[in-house]
């Protein structure tokens, strides 16, 4: 067993399979071969959709050949899942269950399998890789644990969302150098390592040991199902180097090869990429409107992918919850046995030992005071949700008396004032003076300036989320409206959005987009604002974003009255979503909201 598990870290699955079928237990035999088929195709072949369904349901499994399905149904979901959302709880029941039987190398496997897990991020959000990394760093005993601890610290550090790489990053690099002797020559790992090794001279823009390295990698990597990516992203890397030096024909010919190596099964992914990257190329022979056709194409897809990204991290979080309540039943089991067993012991001293009866009394004080305690505690909650309501009713009268407000100025505007304008329009086009006048002529000018500007007074002021009309055309239509003034260009993207949300929310979010979009015109002094909304099940994501002058959220006035950032904040809180901002001065700003629906 420890030997087949070395065979698959070693990426040496033919191997593996041999002495899987050595094994004399025919269930572990069957989920060892099933486990190296799907790390050897990596989801680069087609399977039964039947394939993705949980098959752990078999209670008289011993408890190895368990941890072994755990890891292929985490492989299968990682590989061919678009959203991927059992592959990490998998993973995770695998390394659980891993601890339990005690042996290293299944613990090691199910840290592999959670660190390519992270892997499969584009650029790396978090830390949450770290203890899975530190823990295997902690078990390695032989060279290719070695090996794999130095790759995934390269990986994650390349990965970073600095601006600038850390030096441990190269240090790491030049480390991996003494495996290239040490490898064998034939080793998959091999192909691992040369492309680390061109990324970073790419970094150090050091083309021609870059283009060597890249070249090495395709080689080694082949036509091999689980080194697809290695031929990928390698061929991407050589179209880039050779259209910086013109060499456009060429650039085009690794383009070509880079859609051949593309992943069956994450075909996002990889139509990213070749997006992206055509974009460029097109870009650079002056081909702008299909580099920009691509390159909105690389945006939709760099949406899609974000949206898994989150999806992700969820699913981790919900796992990782999950557990943690588990344990706490046990704890409090475990509890419950200590306390029964204290009462016991306690009732037999009492029948031997006089003084017993007070032990008793005392814990039974304690008990008492324990209750009060939580007694307190829960009539606190009871205040503080009591708390919450009433800030919540508050918050509603005031956008329900905003928005009475904006109807009465708006029915003001076009009742009343506007149709004053109008008649007063009417009498002097009919009165019986020189109309060749200038003074006339600009009289006349400036009283239809000022009843335009009156119906679009009212308009605006009516603008809002009607009952005929919905969210979306409201804010498209609020969008179209300040870009017409050229001052400000406002787009507006939507994912997923279908049925209709319940009045009152809709009305809700649209002001506080509409107040969002005006925060970016009177105090950021944008150029361009971006609203995104994408709702995904029960689920609905809405993004504004500024190219204006940012500012420290930390300093933001908690006193301003009306619809500013700390009500839309708690009108988000009592949602029961999220409400993130996102600036840095000079680079502008990012609202981020996640809501129930």
């Amino acid at each position: 067993m420890e030997r087949y598990f070395f065979y698959l870290k070693s990426l040496e699955f033919d191997n593996g399979n041999k002495t899987a079928n050595k094994i004399q237990d025919v269930n572990l035999q069957i989920a060892l071969i099933q486990l190296a088929e799907v790390m050897y195709y990596s989801g680069n072949r087609q399977i039964k959709p039947n394939v993705l369904q949980n098959q752990l349901k078999d209670e008289e499994l011993d408890k190895i050949t368990k941890v072994v399905r755990f890891l292929t149904s985490g492989y299968t979901y990682l590989f061919y899942d678009k959203v991927k959302g059992n592959a990490y709880r998998s993973f995770y029941d695998a390394y659980n269950l891993s601890i339990e039987i005690g042996e290293e190398f299944l613990i090691k496997a199910s840290l592999l399998a959670l660190l390519k897990y992270y892997n499969f991020e584009i650029a790396k959000n978090s830390d949450a890789y770290l203890p899975y990394l530190n823990l295997f760093k902690d078990l390695a005993k032989d060279t290719i644990d070695e090996f794999w601890v130095l790759l995934y610290e390269v990986i994650f550090l390349s990965k970073s969302l600095e601006e600038n790489i850390d030096n441990a990053y190269f240090q790491h690099v030049g480390e991996l150098e003494r495996y290239e002797e040490t490898l064998k020559g034939n080793s998959p790992l091999l192909a691992l390592l040369y492309y680390e090794k061109a990324l970073m001279n790419d970094i150090e823009n050091n083309d021609i040991k870059a283009i060597e390295y890249y070249g090495k990698a395709t080689e080694r990597a082949g036509e091999i199902p689980f080194l697809k990516s290695v031929s990928f992203f390698s061929s991407i890397k050589l179209a880039i180097l050779e259209m910086n030096q013109n060499n456009f024909s060429t650039a085009n010919e690794y383009i070509e090869k880079a859609r051949v190596y593309s992943n069956l099964a994450d075909s996002l992914r990889s139509s990213y990429y070749l997006s992206l990257y055509g974009s460029m190329l097109y870009n650079a022979q002056k081909q702008h409107d299909t580099a920009y056709q691509l390159l909105i194409d690389a945006y939709e897809k760099e949406f899609q992918m974000d949206f898994r990204r989150n999806t992700l991290e969820i699913n981790r979080l919900e796992v990782e919850l999950d557990t943690q309540r588990k344990e706490k039943q046990i704890l409090e089991e475990q509890q419950k046995v200590r306390a029964n067993r204290n009462w016991l012991i306690a009732a037999g001293i009492t029948l031997i030992l006089g003084f017993g009866i007070a032990i008793l009394l005392q814990k039974n004080t304690t008990k008492k005071r324990l209750l009060a305690e939580q007694e307190s505690q829960l009539k606190q909650q009871r205040v503080e949700n009591l708390l919450k309501e009433q800030e919540l009713v508050s918050i509603d009268a005031m956008i329900e008396g905003q928005e009475k407000e904006r109807q009465k100025v708006a029915n003001e505007l076009h009742d009343d004032l506007g149709s004053l304008m109008a008649t007063i329009k009417l009498h002097f086009d009919n009165s019986k003076v020189n109309d060749k006048d200038p003074a006339m002529q600009n009289a006349q000018k400036l009283l239809e300036e000022a009843y335009q500007k009156i119906r679009g007074m009212a308009h605006s002021k009516n603008s809002g989320v009607m009952s005929n009309q919905g969210l979306l055309p409201a804010i498209k239509k609020m969008a179209s409206t300040i870009s017409e003034t050229n001052a400000l260009k406002v787009t507006v993207e939507d994912f997923g959005l279908g049925e209709r949300l319940e009045n009152s929310l809709e009305l809700t979010i649209f002001r506080m987009v509409q107040e969002l979009v005006a925060n970016a015109i009177k105090h950021a002094k944008a150029t361009k604002v971006g609203i995104h909304l994408t709702q995904h099940e029960h689920q609905l994501n809405i993004i504004v974003e500024d190219n204006g002058s940012g500012f420290d959220s930390s300093k933001v006035n908690k006193t301003h009255n009306g619809m500013g950032l700390t009500t839309i904040e708690k009108r988000v809180e009592h949602l029961e979503g999220n409400f993130t901002i996102d600036s840095v001065l000079g680079k502008g700003t990012s609202i981020l909201i996640d809501i129930p629906v």
